[in-house]
């Protein structure tokens, strides 16, 4: 027989391999999610960070996604780069939002292996490489939260490299990774302050002289940050809903009787329909390793190889959960209903680690229950992705190819400017490359304005939407007569004459608006 230590090599290159074939498996989801191409679900938002990029090569260099102080313009930058090498499109922000997911993966990976060494880390980084499918929705499209789930994902990984052994560059890392997610988001700072607590309840003897260099590093990380805020009355905190605080306390219980009952539900089970739906069993699934998760907690268990106990994993669970519900709740971006999702995803980037260690749990009852567990959440989930073959790709690849014919319609019929809802009309910036201006009829959504850049003169125009009566209805309003062509799901009015001036024309479309 070998001795152990030759017979541990072998086993350590098993987990090393298997965390990478996971990593791999990973990538390739998100890969399938952005090619062949399709329109972005949200396809508006989805194309800001291309726009934005459309700036940045004309020479302006925004600190903020547009649109506000809220979102940092670090898309925009990685969108400029591919749009560099391979030419503006869509191509280049599907590998934008590729960049962030393949960063998240991979500091997860580093981060689940610091806390529960390479067996642990492999089963815990499966919720990682097929997360839940709101988390995906959120986070594939280049509209800003993919960056934000990977630079939390740094950051925890630099804390438990930092909690372990306090090194130098562990301890200006996680300073710099910590100021960077500033600019990234505020909302970076319901991982980062967790993660701060978790450092100095483990170090207390020591994390006031090694604070230092990590606060150094952190001003440094922020400087796109003070840069973009310099100036201006720091318009990140005056000037931003989502960092401002609730307006009562009544408010705040509504938001969290909102978040409880809303955005987390849907972050972790998409939606329930019925007593019975793939939902169901994403609930028994969660259920399941909740359960292994307590049982790890109780007794302190820890894997042959992790350098954390249950307990010290569960705390950091706990303490990001507990930031990321009461920052909601605490904030005016509580106070947002509808599809709000996107501001509870950091709280996602610890699901793995929880399920991790209740799975790991349930291996020691039973494998097979460990393995049922994991089906249950990971199968129903990757058939909600948007993946080439299912129904929901199949939507917005018609989609795209509407737009395609929809550009074709335009440029025939030379016309500039394209009014309509923000979400049926903006993207048309982008797939025209800004050749016609999709105006949104609510001036405050026109982030880059496009309609302040139209000629005084007044353009050839047209109206777009998915409700054909209401733009009949529009039309008849103005007077105007004109075509209209159903295009996908949408239909285009292409109004007969140019109109007069710009300026009369918008007023007037303001006012008629059904």
């Amino acid at each position: 027989m070998l001795p152990t230590p030759l017979r541990a090599k072998p086993d350590a290159l098993f987990w090393w391999m298997l965390g990478g074939a996971l990593l791999a498996a990973g990538l390739l989801v998100r890969a399938a999610l952005y090619f062949p191409l399709a329109a972005f679900p949200i396809d508006s938002d989805g194309v800001l960070a291309g726009l934005c990029a459309f700036r940045i090569e004309g020479g302006h260099y925004p600190a903020f996604f547009p649109g506000g102080t809220r979102l940092s313009a670090a898309s925009c930058y990685v969108a400029a780069a591919f749009f560099g090498a391979i030419g503006p499109g869509r191509t280049g922000l599907a590998l934008t939002g590729l960049t962030w997911g393949a960063l998240y993966l991979a500091f997860t990976l580093a981060f689940l292996r610091a806390v529960l060494g390479r067996r642990a880390a492999c089963a815990a980084f499966v919720f990682a490489a097929f997360p839940a499918a709101a988390f995906v929705t959120v986070t594939y499209v280049p509209w800003g939260y993919g960056e934000i789930v990977a630079s939390c994902a740094a950051t925890l990984w630099l804390a438990a490299l930092w909690r372990g052994d306090g090194r130098p560059w562990q301890r200006l890392g996680f300073g710099i990774g910590v100021g960077f997610g500033i600019w990234i988001s505020l909302q970076t700072l319901v991982v980062a302050v967790p993660a701060v607590v978790w450092i100095a309840l483990a170090r207390r003897r020591t994390i006031v002289r090694e604070s230092g260099l990590a606060l150094a590093g952190a001003l440094a990380g922020a400087t796109p940050f003070w840069i973009g805020n310099a100036g201006r009355g720091f318009p990140s905190f005056t000037q931003n809903w989502a960092s401002r605080p609730a307006s009562s306390f009544a408010q705040v219980w509504a938001n969290l009787a909102w978040v409880v009952t809303a955005p987390l539900p849907q972050l972790l089970f998409y939606q329930l329909a019925g007593w019975w739906s793939l939902s169901t069993a994403i609930v028994v699934g969660y259920v399941l390793t909740g359960a292994g998760f307590i049982a790890a907690v109780s007794r302190n268990a820890r894997g042959r190889d992790a350098p954390v106990g249950a307990r010290a994993a569960g705390l950091l669970v706990l303490l990001v959960a507990a930031a990321a519900i009461g920052f909601y709740a605490a904030s005016q971006a509580g106070s947002v209903r509808g599809w709000t999702v996107r501001y509870i995803a950091p709280l996602y980037v610890v699901i793995p680690l929880l399920c991790g260690i209740g799975v790991s749990a349930l291996w020691q009852r039973s494998r097979w229950l460990a393995v049922a567990a994991v089906a249950a959440i990971v199968v129903p989930n990757l058939t909600l992705y948007s993946l080439p073959g299912t129904a929901a790709r199949a939507v917005l690849a018609a989609r795209l190819h509407a737009d395609d014919r929809l550009g074709a319609l335009l440029a025939r019929d030379r016309v500039r400017m394209v009014y309509g809802d923000y979400f049926d009309v903006y993207d048309l910036n982008f797939d025209t490359h800004e050749s016609v201006a999709g105006v949104p009829a609510i001036p405050a959504l026109d982030y880059l304005d496009y309609a302040g850049a139209l000629p005084a003169s007044g353009v050839r125009w047209a109206l777009l939407g998915r409700d054909a009566g209401r733009i009949r209805a529009w039309a008849g309003a103005l007077g105007v007569r004109g075509t209209t062509t159903a295009v996908g799901d949408r239909t285009l009015f292409v109004a007969g004459s140019p109109a007069g001036g710009t300026a009369r024309l918008l007023t007037a479309l303001r006012r008629a608006s059904p």
